[in-house]
């Protein structure tokens, strides 16, 4: 949802399963109304979900925009496997540079999902400068009506808060490039308190 144009910030609240509420922080520069019929499209087509518009708040604030919003894109990934180590390397692209991160771990299921979502954050971190800020707390791959999709979980400390995100992406062809930009979505907007 955070990638629907004009949404700056979303959170899903859950009862039992359902979506119970979505609240969404958006730009003025469309209409809310637009935003929600967004939301319901994406979220129909991403997991054949139907949902009530009426459990979809949209707050808008006033916001600039003669500057130029940069996204942090993904641009590759490979996972070699030796014995019992996993080496991922992995790049970004951020206003036409590449940053490129290579890892080595242990060779489990487990943590060849979770290697590729710590590159991504490793990378990201490369682009601002700045480490230790993101954390991976889980990798998730799911299916709903036949669409198979990965959740990725991260946490984020700036100025001495914690706080954790949730990104979300379809599985299409790879799995590996589904991962990293799951994490790219949860984390995306979020960089842009960081100065870059």
């Amino acid at each position: 949802m955070n990638r629907i144009d004009g949404v700056l910030n979303s959170k899903v609240i859950t009862e039992q399963d359902t979506i119970a509420e979505i609240h969404i922080l958006a730009s003025n520069h469309r209409s809310a109304k637009q935003i929600v019929r967004d939301i319901e499209s994406s979220i129909l087509a991403s997991y054949n979900y139907r949902i009530d518009r009426k459990k979809i708040s949209v707050a808008q604030i006033q916001t600039d925009f003669k500057e130029a919003f940069y996204r942090i894109k993904f641009s590759g990934v490979s996972l070699k496997s030796l014995d019992n180590t996993v080496e991922c390397t992995l790049k970004l692209n951020y206003k036409d540079e590449d940053f490129y991160v290579t890892q080595v771990g242990i060779n489990t299921a487990a943590n060849r999902r979770k290697i590729v979502a710590d590159c991504t954050v490793k990378a990201v971190e490369k682009i601002l400068g700045q480490a230790f800020i993101f954390d991976i707390h889980d990798v998730v791959i799911g299916t709903s009506s036949d669409i198979t999709y990965v959740t990725v979980l991260v946490n984020m400390i700036l100025n001495n808060v914690e706080e954790t995100m949730v990104g979300s992406a379809v599985i299409k062809n790879d799995v590996n490039e589904t991962i990293a930009k799951a994490t790219l979505d949860a984390i995306n907007r979020r960089v842009q308190k960081v100065n870059i």
